[in-house]
């Protein structure tokens, strides 16, 4: 069967204010709507998620929780790991490998350009980037999370908040 990864960029955020910390930033109204209707697009196309995962800053939270609210998942299970603030591929990389094996589909929610990154280093597959609520689905040709790897890891689609936003 193999498992499916939906990397996910946060949705549009503030910009840092003056003396406060970029772990705090907020999503804009513009990306509350962005995250929302990624939600929808994500339960349109893929169905049941079995699990969100996703950074600790405040605007990748939100997402998280808006699109959980679209999928109909209970946002108490969402796992949020410090790690992926300022995460390395590498980083990235440990945190799939360790996966609980029940998950067949999972959304990761993290920041650029790390997130870039990882796509194209796993899947060989190299693209523009994931613009703020992009979407990247890579289907993994193995039954555990911990054989993931470059030779079993295909890029299936990317999809841009603007491809989403007028396909309802």
């Amino acid at each position: 069967m193999g498992k499916t990864l939906f990397v996910v960029r946060h949705a549009k955020a503030k910009q840092t204010e003056i003396g406060a910390k970029d772990i705090d930033r907020e999503l804009l109204p513009e990306g509350l709507q962005q995250a929302s209707r990624l939600g929808a697009y994500l339960y349109k196309k893929n169905g049941d998620i079995d699990a969100i995962i996703c950074s600790s800053a405040l605007r990748a939270v939100q997402t998280a929780e808006l699109i959980a609210d679209q999928l109909s998942y209970d946002i108490s299970k969402t796992v949020i790991i410090s790690d992926l603030y300022e995460a390395s591929v590498r980083i990235i990389e440990n945190i799939l490998l360790d996966l609980n094996n029940e998950w067949n589909k999972v959304v990761l929610i993290g920041h650029n350009p790390v997130l870039t990154y990882f796509v194209e280093h796993l899947t060989g597959h190299h693209f523009d980037g994931l613009e703020p609520s992009g979407i990247v689905k890579i289907s993994i040709g193995a039954n555990e999370w911990k054989l993931v790897s470059k030779e079993n890891a295909s890029f299936e689609y990317y999809t841009s908040p603007d491809d989403f936003s007028t396909s309802s």
